[in-house]
């Protein structure tokens, strides 16, 4: 498979990179097949070949992100499937993770909810009755919010309470079998 990819060149301190198209099993500095352009990051000046850019692309050549970058910059027309990733998106582990407290909030604002609509429904009449089920409704749920912010303070205080004390070991004497 084609890519186009940057290629390094120029001396210590002082790089210059081509955009070469190159066999994607070849290391980036050995053969490539054709320089499209050169890329000057000191300076941001990029000279292109466009014609065979977009030669290379329609013939289905894979761009690196970095070479996307540049070409969307100089207005080089990119297939759609052709897109940088984005660097600063957060990693699912942090997206999925969500803090005790928010799972608390929601649970007592589902409870809050509920007894909203019972406030609200038509066929219940404004009793004594009524309040003293909504009354009821609200402390489950305070409960409930709890019960899920006690539960893991309490199961970590179990873990530590139940791992049992290592035995000291005999030590051996140099010439003798440890004692079992």
């Amino acid at each position: 498979m084609v890519v186009i990819r940057l290629s390094r060149v120029g001396r210590v301190k002082q790089a210059i990179y081509r955009i070469v198209a190159a066999d994607k099993r070849r290391s980036a500095t050995s053969k490539y097949l054709a320089v499209l352009g050169t890329f000057n990051p000191h300076t941001k000046e990029v000279k292109l070949n466009k014609e065979l850019i977009e030669t290379y692309l329609a013939s289905g050549a894979q761009p690196s992100d970095r070479v996307i970058r540049i070409l969307q910059a100089e207005g080089v027309a990119t297939p759609d499937w052709a897109k940088p990733h984005d660097r600063f998106k957060k990693p699912k582990k942090e997206v999925e993770k969500a803090p005790k407290k928010e799972v608390a909030a929601e649970v007592a604002s589902e409870s809050a909810d509920a007894s909203e609509a019972n406030e609200q429904s038509v066929d219940a009449p404004e009793t004594a009755a009524t309040e003293a089920s909504v009354a009821e409704n609200q402390k489950e749920a305070t409960e409930k919010v709890a019960e899920a912010i006690e539960e893991p303070e309490a199961k970590t205080e179990e873990a530590k309470v139940a791992q049992p004390e290592p035995e000291p070991k005999a030590e051996a004497k140099p010439g003798k079998p440890a004692a079992k």
